[in-house]
């Protein structure tokens, strides 16, 4: 089989670990596809605003144009909007290849919104053999929209050589933000909540960037860390370092970093909602909040801040067992299968 992966995410100088799962699948694909071809036409991930956005697209799908003389036997698309243009352009130059799209989350839910824009990517979408969501409430959205059946729910995979757990590390931060410091993060929310925490001698640690780093900034600096820009293993270690990860995200299709977290041992804190409550079983390995509330977060946080050692200690185990099935090696084991169940010779 000869397989080409098409996306518009990839680590770039600027944003160094944006849709690093992309390169991590693209790499571990080759190690197990060995008497196969993977390749890979990417857009690296910047800062861009519209303008530039627009620019950065035309700039890419006249990049493409070479791969449509060469042959391929089957085109995954990682984010569909608009990317899925290119493989349609493709097949209809060579009919007999595949096409398999993962949607990953904004590419339906922020980029598919108008009718025309449904209509449009409706027909699209009618053309692609295989459909991957990340998530359930993903795929739910994505069938709504497009009308069309969603095939597999997979994950992007948390590659197991890089988040484990870390022999004798002291928990340094009792909690823990991973991700882009903006709204539908709920980074808002965890601002308020530390806020509303009477407890001064409770450690949060905060790993991103993005508009709320000035109201982080604002917040006690005895209690509140902000890291920007750490690289995979510097992540890990601070995952090992926290007691609790926390993410009440307002719309999350899935979450690597709460599976990142748990590979790790360390039990998460999660909204209620999308692919969060696919991952944290409430009181087992983690909590799942009844509201994404600052006021409900800060009571989980008191009461987990209080836990004896034991009762952690039974918690985390719980975490570092959990989700073992959205390790990357399996994700892409998965892939191959998918790949080898619509390989036309």
């Amino acid at each position: 089989m000869k397989i080409l992966l098409i996306s518009n995410m990839y680590p770039s100088e600027e944003k160094p670990y944006a849709g690093i799962f992309i390169k991590n699948q693209y790499e571990r694909l080759k190690t197990i596809m060995l008497n196969d071809e993977i390749h890979l036409f990417y857009m690296k991930r910047k800062y861009t605003n519209t303008l530039s956005s627009i620019l950065k697209y035309a700039n890419t799908f006249i990049k493409f144009i070479p791969n449509l003389f060469k042959k391929y036997d089957i085109i995954h698309v990682h984010f569909f909007y608009p990317l899925i243009i290119l493989a349609i352009l493709y097949k209809k130059l060579h009919r007999k290849t595949k096409i398999v799209v993962t949607f990953h989350g904004t590419d339906i839910t922020q980029h598919v919104q108008s009718r025309i824009n449904k209509k449009i990517y409706s027909v699209f979408a009618a053309q692609v053999d295989i459909i991957i969501a990340v998530g359930r409430d993903l795929a739910e959205e994505i069938e709504n929209k497009l009308r069309v059946k969603v095939n597999v729910i997979l994950s992007a995979g948390i590659d197991e050589n890089t988040f484990y757990k870390e022999e004798q590390t002291n928990k340094e931060f009792d909690y823990l933000f991973v991700g882009s410091f903006i709204s539908r993060k709920g980074t808002d929310i965890l601002i308020e909540s530390i806020k509303q925490i009477t407890n001064t001698n409770i450690k949060y640690c905060f790993v991103g960037s993005g508009e709320f780093i000035g109201e982080l900034q604002k917040l006690n600096k005895e209690q509140v860390k902000i890291y920007q820009n750490l690289n995979q293993q510097q992540l890990r270690t601070i995952y090992n370092k926290s007691r609790f990860f926390v993410l009440p995200s307002r719309n999350e299709p899935f979450g690597l970093v709460v599976t990142e977290s748990m590979f790790c041992g360390t039990p998460a804190i999660v909204a209620p909602n999308g692919g969060l409550t696919e991952q944290v079983i409430d009181n087992k390995n983690g909590y799942i909040m009844k509201e994404n509330t600052p006021e409900v977060l800060s009571e989980i946080i008191n009461k987990t801040i209080a836990m004896n050692e034991d009762e952690y200690k039974n918690i985390s185990e719980n975490a570092y067992r959990s989700n073992k099935t959205h390790s990357l090696n399996n994700i892409c084991m998965e892939l191959k299968e998918i790949y080898k169940n619509i390989y036309v010779k």
